[in-house]
Parts: C-alpha cells; sequence; structure tokens
C-alpha cells in the first residue's frame, strides 16, 4: 500500500496564468536547480514508513527537508521567515513546488524528526560536497586510490576526515539550535 502525499499543484513545463513560465525567468545555471538535484538524492524511506495513510495527506518530507536545507543555507532560521520566503521569493517558491508549508509544519516537522533531519542535512553537505557546491573538503568514497594532479596540502588523512565529520555534525547541531532559538523567539 502506498502512502498518499500531497500531489504538486503545477506541473513546472506546463505554463501558469502568469505572462510566462516563472522558472523560465531563472538562470540556467541558478542554484535552485542544483539545490533541487541535491533533494532529489536524499534518501527519505525511513521516515516514509512512518508516515499513516489515513488522514490528510501529509507534504512530502523531502520537500520539507529541501525547504528547510535551502533556506538554513541562506541564513534563515525562522520558520515564519521560511514560509513568508516560500511565498515571495522565486528561489524558495521552485523549491517549494509552489506548495509551501505553514510554519507550525515545518517547525514540528523539524522539531519532531531532529534526528532524521540532521542525518538528511548531513547527506545534503556530502552531495553538495561531490557537485562542488560545499568547499568542506575531500569526500573520501571508498579508499581507493587514484592518481591525479593533487597538492598534498587538499589531501587528507582519515583522522581529518573524521575531525571534519565532527565538525559538520556539531556546525548543523548547532544550526538547529539557532533556528529553535527562533522559532521560539517568534512564538513569544
Amino acid at each position: 500500500m502506498t502512502i498518499p502525499f500531497k500531489k504538486d499543484p503545477v506541473e513546472f513545463n506546463q505554463s501558469l496564468l502568469y505572462p510566462t513560465n516563472i522558472f523560465e525567468l531563472f538562470p540556467a545555471d541558478h542554484e535552485c536547480y542544483i539545490y533541487e538535484d541535491i533533494f532529489k538524492q536524499i534518501d527519505t524511506s525511513g521516515i516514509e514508513k512512518k508516515y499513516s495513510v489515513l488522514g490528510q495527506h501529509a507534504y512530502h518530507p523531502r520537500l520539507n527537508i529541501g525547504i528547510l536545507i535551502y533556506a538554513y543555507s541562506h541564513g534563515i532560521f525562522s520558520s515564519r521567515q521560511i514560509m513568508k520566503r516560500c511565498q515571495e521569493d522565486f528561489g524558495f517558491i521552485f523549491i517549494s513546488h509552489l506548495n509551501c508549508p505553514d510554519y507550525r509544519i515545518l517547525s514540528d516537522f523539524r522539531k519532531d524528526h531532529h534526528d532524521f533531519f540532521k542525518e538528511c542535512f548531513q547527506q545534503s553537505v556530502l552531495l553538495a560536497r561531490e557537485a562542488g557546491m560545499a568547499s568542506l573538503g575531500h569526500v573520501s568514497l571508498d579508499g581507493s586510490k587514484f592518481k591525479a594532479n593533487t597538492s598534498q596540502h587538499k589531501v587528507m588523512s582519515y583522522a581529518r576526515l573524521k575531525e571534519q565529520e565532527k565538525e559538520l555534525t556539531e556546525e548543523i547541531e548547532a544550526l538547529l539550535k539557532k533556528a529553535d532559538q527562533c522559532d521560539n523567539a517568534d512564538n513569544l
């Protein structure tokens, strides 16, 4: 039995009531396309099983994750501000598929699935690193050695790689705490 998720209200290749397809206005190399490709690769199967087939259709976890990570990468941590940007900023509109959840849904998703979200955030950083977007260093896949023109200063030992992984985890945890603080301040 498949879980019914909300359907995107629009097909991106279809023209809208706007004078033109608004996504054609973006430059071909706009970062939102790269982020979207990264978010499509994040494995959300573990959390999808937790959703019930009963009740209202839920927003797909990948949509919530994508919106939150895109927002955090732009320095926006308040769920209310994220929701506002999803209504006004074309990059956010694209990432949210014209279907932005309410700020409570975004905030609750992050709180209810804290560990899973942190894991997805790490996945996205590693994927961004592979795509050349993140400046967190080199990704080591399986220990295979290849001849290449590289600087000894760019090559990392396993210990250094582990250290960077720990730093990444700490940075993500700090971002999530900042997001909690922003949401708590908004609720006052």
